[in-house]
């Protein structure tokens, strides 16, 4: 199967997903900003032991060799679409992507210190998300066909009523990786908002990694 990794030099910024590809996506409420949203390095965070907490920070501090990143914002702002497409020097985009697949299964929570307050992220139970991480993966993470790894999950972040929504899915396809992360507020699940960000979510999901991996849209 032809991918993009086919051309060893081609651009990292030619596997983003820019403005002209959201209207044929159905995309059309969002647009671009003019620079990302997420930039800015993560803060300090703690787990439930030492060791965890030291591939939590390794995990998410983690920096590539050669990244780019685009954000996209939908009209009223309620939802924030960031991504990223990096490359690692040989072997580290797959040890990245141990860590963080062991974050997120040893890790039900954590916490991150942002000043004098300690915010509280809960991983959500895959099973349970209907945003369905694991059929993501299934979709782009077959080993036996073409060697992709995918890893989905989603997060709450902090207090109960305030909470922040951030669904991310990483693709690795050799040495380099997809981060494709949406924020919104968590909302009532059931509510209309709930509905018009899986609508949204599932419409990047099929665009973003496809192009990354320069495959139909799935």
């Amino acid at each position: 199967m032809s991918t993009r990794d086919d051309a060893p030099h081609q651009d990292l910024t030619q596997l983003l997903v820019t403005a002209a590809d959201l209207p044929a996506a159905g995309l059309d409420d969002f647009t671009e900003l003019a620079s990302p949203s997420s930039d800015e390095d993560p803060p300090p965070m703690t787990a439930q032991t030492p060791e965890l907490t030291a591939v939590l920070n390794r995990a998410f501090g983690d920096k590539a060799a050669r990244e780019v990143r685009t954000s996209f914002m939908n009209a009223d702002s309620s939802i924030v679409v960031d991504e990223g497409v990096s490359e690692r020097v040989a072997g580290a985009a797959a040890a990245w992507m141990a860590d963080m697949r062991r974050v997120y299964t040893e890790c039900a929570s954590w916490t991150m210190s942002i000043g004098d307050d300690e915010i509280t992220v809960q991983v959500v139970d895959p099973a349970g998300d209907p945003s369905e991480p694991l059929k993501v993966e299934q979709l782009f993470g077959n080993e036996g066909d073409g060697g992709y790894e995918a890893l989905m999950r989603t997060m709450l972040a902090g207090s109960p009523g305030q909470q922040a929504r951030i669904t991310t899915l990483l693709v690795r396809h050799g040495d380099r990786a997809l981060e494709l992360t949406f924020r919104s507020l968590a909302g009532d699940p059931d509510g209309p908002e709930a509905a018009r960000l899986a609508a949204e979510t599932s419409k990047f999901l099929a665009l973003a990694p496809s192009k990354f991996l320069g495959l139909p849209p799935r």
